[in-house]
């Protein structure tokens, strides 16, 4: 009995090891990407910047998340924002550090978001954001990631912009391109041959053999000063241990206001983003595990894990698939293996932080071509099949090309305007009228006498009943109004059966003032039948229409 919780730390042990080696080496490159826009050398400080923000992600999300097996670290989302917003700063003119403190005030804007997200119990509603939403943000993601590495990996020159690397050939660098092939290649056999090895690993591994077996014929590749191709020394640009976290805020006194409004949008993007991720990750994990994520909980872990990752210089991210995986299938049981994950990052960047100066560029931007290929959503390709979802897939592509086209954050806009649109479109597919009745032709189960059948069979039509269900909003009130129109100057009575009925908005609600009020001037009436007390949303639809003077 005393062997078990020795087997669980070291299955903890062995998961935290085997999820570190996943994560690391893409959060260099993550960091990369993000700070390398802002100018020479910061590259390598980009790349300490995704070595502590593993580091904190590790040791704070865990600790307050509480989902078991759950890793977190930095990823491709928080690069695309991030560094999407890096580009748009330093086109802008905007100075190198004010643009790392503008790019700091984003992180922790999302961190605080995703706080406030888990403190009001928006966890629920985020992990229900429309699939086809969800789908087009993250193919967007990848397509923006690919096209920024590109270039990087071509070997154009820095700021070259993708349609201008692929153009002119005679901006490629063959060294650059051969040890991005071979990182590529072994990114993708990796995993057919062993999975005792996490393919990111061995892709950097040859990354770094191809880069130095390219060094044996040109020895100026040995040199790490000045060498575009390698991250560089982790001293420039303020790049040690302290000067990444003094360095994010140096340029804090020559903020403008201009500069706070400038951050909001992206901080909400990569707190809508972030989020997600982590709750598909957590949805994931209890399939495997049978368990159950407490959402809200998550999302305050992951939030006090984004400020922690910021307040010490590190790059935001979010519960990463492929390491929670690896670290599942690698004996991970509790939440002692993201600590884990943690601590052995702090361990690896102190012991081996010098190594980090070689590892090259090329090869860290042909792995987030693979993570970003990957994250493209090929599977929505069948929903052009069939005429019922087209639609959906418009929506898909829309927020891509939206993406792509303009940028992350108008994205943003777009999908939640079309989450709205998606979402009244499903309201209003059916009908809120489910069955109309005339007095004359449909009778209760209650026995009449035979002058009252009478009276039925004379004046029953008269009376039409109107059988509603669905819900009753802005999206259906002009179909409902449709509907009653044309009784309403034939009919004394107009009876609304409301059992079926989930929700009345307020919309809904006045069109049925409207008609009563109609009724009333030619002394006909508006009655409501079987009016539920409780509706799905809880509320108290009796109180409702008293207050909405309906009943």
């Amino acid at each position: 009995m005393n062997d078990k919780p020795h087997a669980g730390r070291a299955g903890d042990l062995w998961g935290g090891l085997a999820a570190m080696l996943v994560a690391l080496p893409s959060a260099i490159a993550f960091g990369v990407t993000i700070l390398a826009p802002l100018g020479p050398g910061y590259a390598a400080q980009g790349a300490v910047a995704g070595i502590l923000g593993t580091v904190a992600l590790g040791l704070v999300a865990p600790v307050f998340g509480g989902t078991l097996r759950l890793i977190s670290a930095p990823c491709a989302p928080a690069a695309a924002v991030l560094a999407a917003f890096a580009i748009q700063l330093t086109a802008d003119g905007v100075p190198a550090q004010t643009a790392l403190v503008l790019l700091a005030l984003v992180a922790l804007g999302c961190g605080a978001l995703q706080l406030a997200f888990g403190l009001v119990g928006l966890g629920r509603l985020i992990k229900y954001m429309p699939y086809p939403v969800v789908s087009g943000y993250l193919s967007g993601v990848g397509l923006v990631i690919v096209v920024s590495q590109l270039p990087k990996l071509l070997g154009a020159a820095e700021h070259t912009g993708f349609a201008a690397a692929l153009s002119t050939p005679s901006q490629w660098n063959a060294q650059a391109i051969a040890v991005g092939a071979a990182t590529i290649v072994v990114m993708l056999a990796a995993p057919r041959v062993t999975r005792l090895v996490p393919a990111a690993i061995l892709a950097l591994a040859a990354g770094v053999i191809a880069y130095f077996t390219a060094a044996w014929f040109d020895p100026a590749l040995l040199r790490v000063e000045d060498n575009a191709l390698v991250v560089g020394p982790l001293g420039a640009g303020g790049a040690s241990f302290g000067d990444a976290i003094a360095g994010r805020w140096s340029g804090v006194a020559t903020l403008s206001a201009a500069d706070l409004e400038r951050v909001v949008m992206p901080a909400l993007t990569l707190a809508v983003l972030l989020s997600i991720d982590t709750l598909k990750t957590c949805v994931v994990l209890d399939a495997l595990t049978r368990s159950r994520h407490d959402s809200n909980r998550e999302l305050r872990g992951q939030g006090l894990a984004n400020l922690a990752a910021t307040a010490i210089g590190g790059v935001p991210g979010a519960g990463q698939m492929g390491a929670t995986l690896v670290n599942l299938t690698s004996g991970g049981r509790t939440r002692l293996s993201g600590v884990a994950e943690g601590l052995l990052s702090l361990v690896a960047f102190l012991a081996l932080g010098g190594l980090v100066a070689w590892v090259p560029i090329p090869a860290l931007a042909a792995i987030l071509v693979v993570v970003g290929v990957r994250m493209v959503d090929w599977r929505s390709l069948h929903l052009l099949r069939s005429r019922s979802t087209v639609l959906d897939f418009v929506v898909i592509l829309s927020v891509i090309v939206v993406a792509k086209t303009v940028s992350l954050i108008a994205a943003s806009a777009v999908g939640v305007a079309l989450a709205i649109l998606l979402f009244v479109r499903e309201q209003t597919g059916g009908t809120v009228v489910r069955q109309k009745h005339y007095g004359n032709r449909v009778f209760s189960r209650q026995i009449r006498s035979e002058r009252e059948m009478e009276v039925l069979a004379a004046h029953g039509d008269r009376t039409v009943v109107f059988e509603l269900q669905g819900s009753l909003f802005f999206g259906t009130a002009d179909q409902l109004y449709s509907a009653l129109e044309p009784e309403l100057d034939r009919r004394r009575h107009v009876i609304l059966d409301l059992r079926r009925v989930q929700t009345v908005d307020v919309t809904a609600a006045h069109m049925l003032e409207r008609i009563e009020d109609a009724l009333t001037e030619r002394g006909a009436l508006l009655l409501f039948s079987a009016l539920p007390r409780r509706v799905p949303s809880g509320r108290d639809m009796q109180a409702y229409f008293s207050e909405m003077r309906l009943a």
